[in-house]
């Protein structure tokens, strides 16, 4: 197995540093996602431990293994079927979009283009050893390492040791009130221009009003954003704040500001390009997974697949959804769409 390099993914576009004390021992501690409510996509992506680093605490995700062939059925059609495994991977798998994010918010910060807040710090990543891996199965903690192909996996970067990303800890309390919503959706925009687009705006991913989960992201350059048409990739844009308008009425809090009616008037005017897309996704992974799914369309309902922790109906529901698709959490992972 060739070194774990030093910066992740080895790939066109940001990237994160390992770890400064990747070698310290590791106290694991306790879960922290156990309890949390609304966190279905961090379970399906991995763990959260509060664990003790070098003598200071710290929470750590530590990430399932991923299987980019799991999910062919969701990138194929956008990426190509020539798009090696690694290549897919390092754009869909939830590791990498973490790194990337937090590669990027690096960048943004040193630039001035962003402030330290707009999300929990992150301090680099670093590969599970032996005695960890077991110390967590004794725990119940099932990685899916029988769930990939183990020829793939062993030439996958680090091979069957487990990946994981080192946060700062961070209270249960969201941070979110009507004297704050505004401050944090500036923040959130911010992020957008820098191209960063977390793709999973939810009360439940905000801690002291800063985002604490990026496993769902998509960063630029992005391979599947780039696939999309220009229509397509600008509501691809929107959907943070699409989603943080839906969170904020869902929570009772006043309109931020932001300009639902903007937004909403912009995700209406390419509605057409993102149904036609989304359509010809639907039918190209109903084909290829040889389901019986069917995509519906109305202009009056809502055709629910088993949402991944997205509410809706809500505007721009087709995009997220289109998102999701194409990033492929779980091969059996489905999604709740509804056409403006």
């Amino acid at each position: 197995m060739s070194p774990i390099p030093e910066q992740l993914p080895p790939c066109e576009g940001p990237k994160l540093k390992k770890f400064p004390y990747h070698n310290s021992t590791i106290q694991w501690l306790e879960r922290l996602d156990e309890n949390r409510e609304d966190d279905d996509v961090t379970s399906i992506q991995g763990y959260v431990f509060k664990a003790r680093i070098g003598g200071r605490e710290y929470a750590v995700k530590v990430f399932k293994f991923f299987d980019p062939m799991s999910t062919e059925y969701a990138w194929g059609p956008q990426l190509g079927e020539d798009t090696s495994l690694d290549t897919a991977a390092y754009y869909t798998d939830p590791f990498y979009a973490e790194c990337r994010a937090y590669g990027q918010m690096r960048e943004a910060i040193e630039k001035n283009i962003l402030k330290k807040d707009v999300a929990v710090p992150c301090h680099g990543f670093f590969f599970l050893k032996t005695k960890d891996q077991k110390t967590l199965q004794n725990r119940n903690i099932d990685l899916g390492l029988d769930l990939v192909d183990m020829d793939n996996q062993r030439s996958a970067i680090g091979g069957r040791r487990a990946r994981a990303i080192v946060k700062d800890l961070a209270s249960s309390n969201s941070g979110i009130t009507s004297t704050s919503i505004r401050k944090i959706l500036s923040k959130v925009v911010l992020m957008n221009k820098a191209g960063i687009y977390n793709m999973d705006i939810r009360i439940g991913n905000f801690c002291d009003g800063q985002l604490i989960d990026f496993g769902s992201s998509w960063t630029e350059p992005h391979a599947l954003l780039a696939s999309l048409s220009r229509e397509a990739a600008a509501e691809s844009k929107l959907a943070d704040r699409v989603m943080f308008n839906h969170m904020a009425e869902n929570a009772g809090l006043k309109n931020c500001g932001e300009g639902q009616q903007s937004i909403t008037s912009n995700m209406r005017r390419t509605r057409a390009s993102v149904s036609t897309l989304l359509i010809s996704v639907l039918v190209e992974i109903d084909i290829s997974s040889q389901r019986s799914m069917k995509p519906v369309v109305s202009h009056n309902s809502t055709c629910v697949m088993d949402p991944l922790g997205l509410p809706a109906p809500w505007p721009g529901d087709a995009l997220a959804s289109l998102c999701i698709l194409a990033k492929g959490q779980q091969n059996s992972a489905r999604f709740a769409t509804r056409y403006l």
